[in-house]
């Protein structure tokens, strides 16, 4: 009876447990089930009807990218990748308390990552990557200790990394990269001993790279890249010696390369581009046998490239540009056979190309230019001889080197798919050999800035593929051959800056594709050929400074219907009238015919071209009216009209053309009066009108004065009564002055100041005047105080607003400055420079009347207060046209000015801004003067180092010399912190971080770290590249060496040009404007 009980008892049990296992089994099937569609309502667009069979009424196990476990139904996977989703993770996913992987990759599901995913404590991989998931990485994640994958990559992530990761220790990939996170790398990254993968690249991680990161021997790939990392490479990164991929590139890490880099026998890729690392490179990297990728451009490594990198015999790309190694180029690089890319330019690198270069048979692109190659004793260049062995050749970059001597006929055997040739700015000697037409695949040949002389050879015809064909600035001779009529491809023709004669080809009519030609400064002649007619894309035409003739065709101009930038025929001799098709030019933002033979009037077509802003049509013979359509032309900034027989008034106009900034039409036969008020809108407009017999004007256009009418002559006899009375007058007066004179002068020395600027014609205040246009120097008049003294606003009599310079004269020595400054300023007149009106000298006071600018300064824009409403936000082509005024008022100091100034002081506090937002340049005087017999790369000035921090050219500091290419240093900091809104003196600058590193290093990756939000806004697509150019002219204008600094007229042009190319202005020509527009 008892064992009957027993076995009772134990089977009600065994029932028990059997009920309650399966109550919990059906409870857990119905959470899954509600856990799944929970998931499906909170997805808001479906395009594939993924979701289209997740039905109640069948098994979940069997809905699409379900997957249960093989006798149990519940959730092991779920798996929805890829079907474009929208909406979002619900949070009831956090209920499949069985699940093993969830992926939910490469949808569009946005909003926060649940926490509740961390109760998903049998989850192996979560795989969230390429959403647009936000908000922070929940710490919950911790709870799923079982986690071996982790992917949230390629979202919009923010916040910081979690420390609490940390707990993950069966974690053995960490994929994290392409979001906003921001905040320092947990150092508690180091207790995932087992992880294999870290990615963490383009996201705004700050700090250092944590020394524990040395504790994770498992890993082989570390991605860090593209973030604000700082600090140096930590040395215990040699304990990963299983690391195959390094990316550490586009950060601020300083520092050297750690020596025991080369203890990673495994590393097969290593990238740290772009980063302030200094010292040289390690020799044990010769040690990385393995290694394919090496690249450490963008830095400041010294020193020479160690010899054994040429054990590297796996290595395929080595690309250490834009360093500042030197040494040889190691013949040992011959012993890498497998390398495709070596791209070593923009260093140091001196003596001869190795020949070894000569056994790289997959060898692709070979980029040498911006450093300090020779050939040597080699009256060839040898390597071009060698390199026909690299049959895999396609780009070939040498220019900008010392190479010298004549090009090889090998050089025609160099491989059949080279595509670029470049062999610019070098010393090239000799002819072009015709073997050079054998490269038939060439797209880009530029031979430009050396010594060759000869013709351009025959056979130029097999260029097929040819699109940019540059040859300016040689001593080539002869004519150019029909047969460039068969380069159907050529969109750039510029042989510039030649002695090359004949006629123009007709044949040229054939290139459809031709965008630009460019044919100034030969001694091309004969008429224009009709066949250029046929060319329906061209551009831009420079046929300026030749010796052509004949009349200028009227269908020639009709063909240039599409010309954007700018037509130049100056200075040849065209006869005849100007066709009225020049009217067609609709879109050209300049048209020169300067210089030639043009007579009869001016074609009042010309009001067609709306899209003009400079016209120069003087040094001709045009007669007649100047047309009144010319007002029409609303963008127009400069007109010169001198030395023609324009007769008649100015028309009332060109008062309308509210952006004209200077006009000369000097030297005519134009009649009638000039008045008082300004001519025109824009008051800072250069106005020139001399040698016009019949104007009469204002004493500032130096014109004879307009004769009043008066109503009633008096008779004879009162005008002897009068003349007498006056000639008496002035007897009593010129005594009476004299003994005062005497008095005065027996006192005080006479001072030039007042007499020199009214002599010049300038109006002449007195110091009473100056205190009531002040209100007796009040404050609220105040503009600014500085070394120098005051500013104050200030009201004439006649209710012209000016601004009045009172300066501290404390000794003999400042006067003498004073006057000497007085006389220069009162000689330098450029739009873009502060105007001087007058000058005052009294004892114990000096200053000077200067222009009014009612916009402030560019710094009050870049830096505005909160109280100010007048401020202007700042958009791309705002900056563009403010950086080439300060270009141009800069170049008039250094190039044009009658006695040469260099500026030692510029900065955003003294770029003023006028109504019209023109950039004005102040705070330049006879301090800053330099002798003109010095070379203006190299000036010496005897006064001390003066100038703002942060703006100082750094070669100011070791030896004092003071050079116009201090000012370029200065202006290319003032383009940066335009672009950037970061003072140099910022806070964030600590150490050997600068603003222009610091730009130099987020600039290929990271715009959007760098460039001021409320710029960016102003920025689209296709304006990107605008602001990139941009960017790179002020870090050329901030290079170290001041020899790599252009001066400020290739700045001013190149600017010109890159404003015409993406704002819609004129286009200007010059070396810079080259680098620029190939960036």
């Amino acid at each position: 009876m008892d064992l009957l009980l027993l076995y009772l008892l134990l089977f009600l049990s065994f029932c028990i447990v059997l009920t309650r296992a399966h109550s919990e089994a059906v409870w857990n099937n119905v959470s899954d089930q509600q856990s799944l569609l929970g998931f499906k309502a909170q997805i808001t667009f479906d395009p594939n009807n993924f979701f289209s069979g997740w039905s109640p009424n069948t098994s979940f196990c069997e809905w699409r990218g379900v997957i249960c476990f093989p006798h149990v139904e519940r959730v092991r996977a779920l798996n929805i990748s890829g079907m474009d989703l929208e909406g979002a993770i619900s949070p009831l996913i956090g209920n499949l308390s069985s699940l093993q992987s969830l992926d939910v990759s490469n949808n569009a599901l946005g909003g926060p990552i649940p926490p509740q995913l961390g109760r998903l404590s049998n989850a192996e991989e979560l795989l969230l990557y390429g959403n647009h998931l936000e908000g922070d990485i929940p710490a919950s994640l911790s709870g799923c200790r079982r986690l071996v994958t982790f992917a949230a990559s390629y979202n919009r992530l923010q916040g910081s990394v979690p420390a609490e990761l940390a707990l993950l220790t069966h974690l053995e990939r960490l994929f994290l990269g392409v979001n906003f996170l921001k905040g320092t790398i947990p150092s508690s990254l180091g207790n995932l001993t087992s992880l294999i993968y870290l990615t963490l690249e383009k996201n705004n991680l700050t700090g250092s790279i944590p020394v524990e990161v040395g504790m994770l021997t498992r890993l082989q790939t570390v991605y860090l890249h593209t973030n604000q990392l700082s600090g140096t490479i930590p040395s215990s990164i040699g304990n990963l010696t299983t690391m195959t991929n390094l990316e550490l590139s586009i950060n601020n890490l300083r520092g050297s390369i750690p020596v025991n880099i080369g203890m990673l026998t495994k590393l097969q890729t290593v990238y740290l581009h772009t980063n302030q690392l200094s010292g040289t490179i390690p020799s044990s990297l010769g040690n990385l046998t393995a290694m394919t990728d090496l690249e450490f451009s963008i830095n400041n490594l010294r020193g020479s490239i160690p010899v054994n990198i040429g054990m590297l015999a796996n290595l395929t790309e080595l690309i250490l540009w834009g360093n500042q190694l030197s040494g040889d180029i190691p013949n040992s690089i011959g012993n890498c056979s497998k390398l495709r890319f070596l791209i070593l330019n923009d260093n140091r690198l001196s003596g001869m190309v190795p020949l070894a270069l000569g056994k790289l048979p997959l060898l692709k692109t070979l980029f040498l230019f911006s450093n300090e190659l020779v050939s040597g004793n080699s009256r060839s260049l040898p390597f071009l001889t060698a390199l026909t062995n690299c049959s895999n050749l396609e780009f070939l970059s040498v220019a900008n080197n010392s190479l010298s001597g004549v090009l090889p006929a090998s050089i025609g055997h160099l491989s059949s798919k080279l595509s670029e040739l470049v062999l610019a700015y070098n010393q090239i000697i000799g002819s072009i050999p015709r073997e050079i037409t054998n490269l038939s695949n060439l797209t880009y040949l530029r031979l430009d800035n050396n010594l060759l002389s000869g013709s351009i050879p025959y056979g130029i015809k097999n260029f097929q593929l040819l699109e940019r064909f540059i040859l300016t600035r040689n001593r080539l001779e002869g004519n150019i051959s029909d047969e460039i009529g068969q380069l159907k491809s050529l969109g750039l023709l510029d042989v510039s800056w030649n002695q090359l004669s004949g006629g123009i080809p007709d044949s040229l009519g054939e290139l459809q594709q031709l965008r630009r030609l460019v044919l100034h400064h030969n001694r091309f002649s004969g008429a224009i050929p009709v066949g250029l007619s046929r060319c329906p894309n061209l551009e831009l035409v420079d046929f300026s400074h030749n010796e052509l003739e004949g009349n200028i065709p009227g269908e020639f101009l009709t063909s240039l219907k599409n010309i954007q930038f700018y037509l130049n025929l100056s200075w040849n001799f065209f006869q005849g009238p100007l066709p009225k098709e020049i009217s067609s030019i609709v879109s050209a933002q300049a048209i020169d015919i300067s210089g030639n033979q043009l007579g009869e009037e001016i074609p009042g077509v010309l009001g067609n071209c709306i899209a003009l802003e400079h016209l120069n049509l003087s040094h001709n013979a045009f007669s007649g009216p100047i047309p009144d359509a010319l007002g029409k032309l609303q963008n127009l900034q400069d007109i010169d009209f001198s030395s023609n027989f324009l007769s008649g008034a100015i028309p009332v106009s060109l008062r309308q053309l509210k952006f004209l900034g200077y006009i000369n039409l000097c030297f005519n036969n134009l009649s009638g009066s000039i008045p008082e008020e300004d001519l025109f809108s824009n008051k800072t407009v250069t106005e020139l009108f001399t040698g016009n017999p019949g104007l009469c004007g204002p004493k500032r256009y130096l014109l004879p004065a307009c004769l009043k009418h008066r109503k009633g002559e008096p008779s004879p006899h009162i005008k002897i009564i009068l003349s007498v009375a006056g000639v008496s007058t002035f007897v009593l007066c010129s005594i009476v002055l004299g003994i005062l004179w005497r008095h005065k002068f027996s006192r005080q020395q006479f001072d030039p100041s007042n007499f020199m600027f009214g002599r010049l014609g300038y109006p002449k205040f007195s110091y009473q005047d100056l205190v009531l246009a002040t209100n007796g120097f009040n404050q609220t008049n105040l503009l600014g105080q500085g070394s120098f003294g005051s500013v104050y606003k200030g009201i004439l009599r006649n209710d012209r607003v000016v601004a009045i310079k009172v300066l501290n004269v404390q000794n003999e020595e400042d006067e003498k400055i004073f006057k000497s400054e007085c006389k220069i300023l009162g000689r330098i007149r450029h739009r873009n420079l502060i105007r001087v009106i007058s000058a005052c000298s009294y004892p114990g006071f000096k200053g000077l009347v200067l222009q009014y600018a009612s916009n402030g300064s560019l710094e009050k824009h870049l830096y505005p207060h909160s109280n100010e409403e007048d401020v202007c936000q700042l958009g791309l082509a705002e900056c563009l046209n403010i950086a080439i005024d300060v270009a141009h008022g800069i170049e008039y100091l250094h190039h044009d000015c009658p006695i040469q100034v260099v500026h030692r002081d510029l900065k955003p506090n003294n770029v003023l801004l006028d109504a019209d937002m023109a950039a004005i340049v102040t705070d330049f005087g006879i301090s800053n003067l330099t002798s003109s017999t010095n070379s203006m790369d190299s000036l010496h000035s005897s006064f001390s180092l003066r100038g703002s921090i942060g703006y100082i050219a750094p070669e100011y500091g070791l030896d004092g010399r003071v050079s116009t290419k201090g000012d370029v240093y200065s202006y290319g900091i003032l383009l940066l912190e335009m672009v950037t809104r970061k003072k140099p003196t910022d806070v964030m600058f600590v150490g050997d971080l600068n603003l222009q590193k610091w730009v130099r290093s987020a600039l290929l990756d990271r715009l959007d770290d760098i460039v001021d939000s409320r710029l960016l806004r102003s920025v689209n697509i296709k304006q990107n590249r605008c602001l990139i150019s941009f960017i790179h002219v002020g870090l050329l204008c901030t290079n170290e060496s001041p020899q790599d600094r252009p001066t400020m007229r290739d700045v001013g042009r190149g600017l010109e040009s890159l404003r015409s190319t993406f704002m819609g202005s004129v286009a200007a020509t010059s070396n810079l404007t080259t680098t620029i527009l190939d960036l």
